[in-house]
């Protein structure tokens, strides 16, 4: 998820999680859930992480990566079935986002198929590690209670917990 991304973006995992959430759509609300998310993560190096997650986005499943910088930004922009763009006297149009997780990722999910053979073949190590896992678990863990309670929730973490090479 994007936890993990920032993650390792940054290589430190974040101190508070602080998040706003409601269900627009009264088949969520019904089952107490949230369709409509802002989280902020706040990091120890003083970053601030920002994820907006939405159910009901009429024009696909919006995920991008922006970083912004004193020196420069880093955008990974959403996907695209191609990337051509219009160009007229009054608009600009590219192709829409690809609408769902098959149509977007189905080079990464081959490819995800690819490395687990690997692995059970011992081919290859395992990448995503029971550290990794928890700590974005614990992330999102924070961020659900965070919504609930309606303030923002720290997160402390031992040496033991850190995955290789983060730090917090």
């Amino acid at each position: 998820g994007i936890n993990a991304e920032y993650g390792w973006v940054l290589g430190e995992l974040p101190n508070q999680v602080h998040t706003m959430a409601n269900a627009q759509i009264p088949e969520i609300a019904a089952i107490d859930d949230f369709d409509n998310v802002v989280t902020t993560l706040r990091y120890p190096s003083g970053t601030l992480g920002i994820i907006n997650v939405n159910r009901f986005a009429t024009y696909g499943y919006d995920q991008r990566l922006e970083v912004f910088g004193t020196k420069a930004m880093f955008e990974a922009d959403n996907s695209r079935p191609n990337t051509c763009l219009t160009s007229g006297e009054q608009h600009l149009s590219k192709v829409p986002i690809h609408h769902s997780f098959p149509s977007r990722y189905e080079t990464a999910y081959a490819a995800e198929m690819e490395s687990f053979a690997r692995i059970v073949r011992k081919v290859e190590p395992l990448g995503i590690t029971y550290k990794v896992s928890s700590a974005v678990s614990k992330i999102a863990d924070a961020a659900e209670k965070s919504a609930r309670d309606g303030i923002p929730v720290n997160l402390a973490w031992s040496t033991e917990d850190l995955p290789f090479g983060y730090t917090a």
